[in-house]
């Protein structure tokens, strides 16, 4: 775990940020202090209050930039392989995947109501973004109209709902299971097999309205 000489003028929160990374990584939740950041980051440790109030407020923020690097991972992945049903399902769960095997500590932070102070009634729009990447990935199976993030909060139907908890449920019951070690039934070597048979089964599933 490194120490740094300082930061850029005017840029504090990055700062933090990318301290509260280098920690999460090295050291997991246990090791997560604000006092730890700020030494990280090179500035006194009084300083993230300034910013994010507790410890809470930089997890916080900490899961927001987790979700802004899920939501682009997935748009990353999907723009390649746009147009093809089952190859779209696929690609969300290995950017899903790989995304938690990337960032382990940050993935399970994310999902932590205990731990972010996030108001569910009004989401950060970091997470926003990723729900709507998930639900427009199930509306594109169904055949129907995809929606913008502010469009999401609009009422949807039984049906669709059951199809993205069946999507999401999938998706990060696999993610989360895999990344504590807990698939062992997967043999390694053919993980990325075993996601995509799963993956292309769930999309038929859904396309079909079975």
């Amino acid at each position: 775990m490194s120490t740094r000489p300082g930061y850029h003028h005017g840029d504090l929160r990055n700062a933090l940020l990318d301290a509260a990374d280098e920690l999460l990584q090295s050291e997991g939740l246990q090791g997560f202090t604000l006092r730890a950041c700020a030494r990280i980051a090179g500035v006194s440790h009084a300083a993230p209050k300034h910013h994010f109030n507790d410890v809470r407020g930089l997890l916080g923020a900490v899961a927001e930039r987790g979700f802004a690097r899920l939501a682009a991972t997935l748009q990353a992945e999907l723009a390649a392989v746009a147009g093809d049903l089952d190859a779209e399902m696929f690609a969300t769960a290995k950017a899903y995947v790989e995304f938690a095997q990337t960032w382990p500590e940050h993935f399970r932070i994310m999902f932590r109501s205990d731990l972010i102070p996030f108001d569910m009634g009004c989401p950060p729009d970091a997470l926003l973004a990723t729900f709507t990447e998930l639900t427009n990935v199930i509306l594109r199976q169904r055949g129907e109209a995809e929606l913008t993030p502010h469009e999401m909060s609009r009422e949807k139907s039984a049906a669709l709902v059951a199809d993205i908890l069946l999507g999401w449920c999938h998706i990060h019951g696999y993610a989360h299971l895999r990344l504590e070690g807990q698939l062992k039934m997967v043999d390694e070597a053919a993980h990325l097999e075993h996601l995509e048979a799963c993956a292309t089964r769930l999309a038929h599933l859904i396309q079909r309205g079975a």
